[in-house]
């Protein structure tokens, strides 16, 4: 027995059903009238690429090695200190005095005399050979005499020694020009003689 309240949902369920399988057969109807196609797939095609050869090195190995050259040390020189220079001090070197040539001495025929009280002091004289305002070319003369061995001879206010025979010498240094010697012998008495003499000197290298 069909409940009234169910009715109308199963009416409307048969309904749907019927509905639907109209739906089928018109979309199945479709479907059959249509012309089917065929869809081509292309083949895919396939290349063969030959594959490269892959380069050799031809780079041959060496047959002997080169060896490396091996770093030695140099050792560093130490700079040697600088030693000072000692100047040496200059030493004075004496120059020497140019000596004149000596003449051969000539003995005078002249003998001074005395005029003391006594008359036995006499004196002699021998300046090279000259005499009295005599030239000369050079700066010293050799003063040569002889005179008594107790006496005491002077020359220009200088003593000179007088040997135990009664000789005497000077060497005496002339200015250029004119020179006065003066001669003076004397003794423990107070006997005395003088000379002067005049001796002209002239440079050497004068012409």
């Amino acid at each position: 027995m069909i409940d009234l309240y169910q009715f109308p949902r199963l009416l409307n369920t048969k309904i749907t059903f019927i509905l639907v399988g109209l739906v089928m057969v018109a979309i199945t109807g479709c479907v059959d009238s249509r012309p089917r196609y065929t869809v081509a797939v292309p083949t895919p095609t396939i290349i063969a690429v030959p594959l490269q050869p892959i380069p050799k090195s031809t780079v041959l190995p060496d047959a002997t090695p080169t060896p490396q050259p091996s770093v030695t040390p140099v050792p560093q020189t130490p700079t040697p200190r600088p030693i000072p220079t000692i100047t040496p001090t200059p030493t004075a070197v004496p120059i020497p005095t140019p000596t004149p040539t000596i003449a051969p001495t000539i003995e005078p025929d002249d003998v001074i005399e005395s005029d003391s009280n006594s008359g036995t002091f006499n004196l002699s004289l021998d300046f090279e050979g000259i005499g009295n305002e005599s030239v000369v070319r050079s700066d010293r003369v050799l003063l040569h005499g002889v005179t008594s061995p107790d006496a005491i001879v002077s020359v220009n206010g200088v003593i000179l020694e007088v040997q135990p025979d009664g000789t005497f010498e000077l060497t005496l240094p002339l200015d250029p020009g004119p020179n006065i010697v003066d001669i003076v012998a004397s003794d423990l008495e107070g006997n005395s003689i003088n000379s002067s003499l005049a001796i002209i000197s002239i440079p050497e290298d004068s012409g």
